[in-house]
């Protein structure tokens, strides 16, 4: 067993993405994998990652989306697959590998990554949004993670913003999915996310991408009003267009003018591996 390896574990939706790091940050190696969703096979997956690396590490990071209670391990998101919940997985792998495990939020991870290595480098107070299967958020103030009383702190994407005529119907901030589902809707097939920026000038596709991205800079600006940071983060594979940091700096500006003087807009840095260094963070820290 190595005393400066770590593993750390990024669970999404759709992949699972882990890496060996060194104790400076360093990705040694890495790989992924699709998530498995039936809950059994899903954990069997995640502790053959685990036992794939067992004799090289010193503990293990995972992070994933859920209202996760780090003591505990416990996860109480009802807006997660059943996968995710049906296992603690801090207490399986601590129990199955006997090595220290941390499992965190993943958009808190983030933040953290950003803090270490990213754009947040330097900054005491900045919001960082996630926007992929899902929205999620979190939030950095004097320094420090907010997880809030019920470890459900920064969840922007549990925010309501108003509703539509039937007043059953509340709006929210959708993640890509939702834009691509509806420009898929209009096209008559299944299309992606570059689909949709590559024909922005088809007026019904530019419409569905205005509404979406109203949503989400009224989310990002609410939450930049109620805290007051130096800057909002946004992550996320979308990050990768190059007009989508620039659109949604310009509507959050458009609606909150006052924001211009004070609070930036920017895109994360780390990208993917975000999670995986603010987890590693927390699994040093702890050990």
């Amino acid at each position: 067993m190595r005393k400066d390896q770590y593993l750390a574990v990024d669970i999404g939706g759709t992949v699972v993405k882990y890496s060996l790091f060194h104790a400076d940050f360093e990705e040694l190696e890495h790989g992924e994998e699709p998530t498995e969703k039936e809950p059994q096979r899903f954990l069997e997956q995640i502790i053959a990652v685990a036992e794939r690396y067992r004799e090289r590490i010193a503990g293990i990071g995972i992070c994933m989306a859920g209202f996760i209670d780090p003591a505990t391990g416990e996860n109480r998101d009802f807006s997660v697959g059943e996968n995710f919940r049906a296992w603690n997985l801090k207490k399986e792998l601590s129990e199955r590998i006997k090595l220290p495990v941390v499992l965190e939020n993943d958009s808190n991870c983030a933040a953290l990554g950003e803090l270490e290595t990213g754009a947040g480098r330097g900054l005491k107070d900045f919001v960082l949004l996630t926007i992929g299967t899902g929205v999620g958020g979190a939030l950095i103030l004097d320094g420090r993670l907010v997880r809030g009383s019920h470890n459900k702190a920064g969840e922007a994407g549990l925010t309501l913003l108003g509703k539509e005529r039937d007043p059953e119907n509340y709006v929210s901030a959708e993640a890509t999915s939702a834009l691509v589902r509806s420009v898929s809707a209009i096209a008559g097939r299944q299309v992606d996310g570059p689909y949709v920026f590559a024909h922005l000038e088809d007026a019904a596709v530019r419409e569905i991408y205005r509404e979406w991205l109203e949503r989400l800079a009224l989310t990002a600006g609410n939450l930049a009003v109620l805290f007051d940071p130096e800057a909002v983060l946004i992550g996320g594979g979308i990050c990768r267009q190059e007009r989508f940091i620039s659109d949604l700096r310009e509507r959050i500006y458009g609606l909150f003018p006052h924001l211009a003087e004070y609070t930036r807009i920017e895109a994360c840095q780390t990208g993917n591996l975000a999670g995986r260094i603010g987890v590693l963070k927390l699994l040093m820290e702890q050990i």
